[in-house]
C-alpha cells in the first residue's frame, strides 16, 4: 500500500537534478508548443519514488511503447518524478517530554506526480494523489495537463496503472488534436 501521509520524520523531497520552475511569462514557447512534448518526446526517466512506484511506472511505460525507458536522467526529453510536499514537525509537550504531533485535521498536503520537459524544466502534466477513496459513481474526467488521482488504498501497481493509463489518455488526445 501507498502511504500518502509520510511521517514527519520521513519526509521526501524528490526534484529533479535541473530547477524546476513554473511557467515564465514570455516565454518564447506556447503552451501548446510544451504540451505537445509529450507527443514528440522519445526518452523517459523516471525518478526514484518512495513504496516502489517508479519501478511500476517504469514497467508501464515499457509496455505502452510510446517512450523508451532509461535509468539515466541526462539528456532525456521527459522526466517523470513524485513531488510530495515538506511540512515541519510539529511536537506536544507530555511530562517534559516532546512527542510528535499528529497532523492536524483539514486538507492533508497531496503528492503529486509531474511529467516535465528536461530542458526547459517546464511541467508539462501533473497528477495529484489524493487520501480519498474511489468513487465508482464519478464519472471519468476528461483527460488534461492536470487531473487529481483517488489513491486511497491502492498499492503501488494498481496507482502506477492508473498513472500511466491517464498519461496515455491524455498524450491520444494531444496527437488527435490539430497543430497549431
Amino acid at each position: 500500500m501507498i502511504n500518502l501521509r509520510m511521517s514527519s520524520g520521513v519526509l521526501l523531497t524528490l526534484v529533479a537534478t535541473v530547477a524546476l520552475g513554473e511557467p515564465r511569462a514570455g516565454s518564447p514557447q506556447s503552451s501548446a508548443a510544451q504540451s505537445n512534448r509529450l507527443v514528440t518526446g522519445k526518452l523517459i526517466y523516471v525518478a526514484p519514488m518512495p513504496n516502489g512506484l517508479d519501478k511500476w511506472l517504469q514497467q508501464d511505460l515499457q509496455d505502452w511503447g510510446r517512450y523508451r525507458v532509461t535509468s539515466n536522467p541526462e539528456g532525456v526529453d521527459l522526466q517523470i518524478e513524485a513531488v510530495i510536499p515538506e511540512k515541519e514537525p510539529r511536537y506536544k509537550q507530555r511530562n517534559g517530554v516532546p512527542l510528535p504531533k499528529g497532523d492536524p485535521k483539514g486538507k492533508p498536503q497531496e503528492t503529486s506526480i509531474d511529467v516535465v520537459d528536461w530542458i526547459s524544466g517546464e511541467r508539462l502534466w501533473t497528477a495529484a494523489l489524493l487520501d480519498k477513496k474511489v468513487d465508482q459513481n464519478q464519472p471519468q474526467p476528461a483527460p488534461g495537463p492536470k487531473l487529481e488521482i483517488r489513491a486511497h488504498g491502492m498499492t503501488s501497481d494498481q496507482l502506477a496503472l492508473k498513472i500511466t493509463g491517464e498519461l496515455r489518455r491524455y498524450v491520444s488526445q494531444l496527437e488527435a488534436s490539430p497543430a497549431e
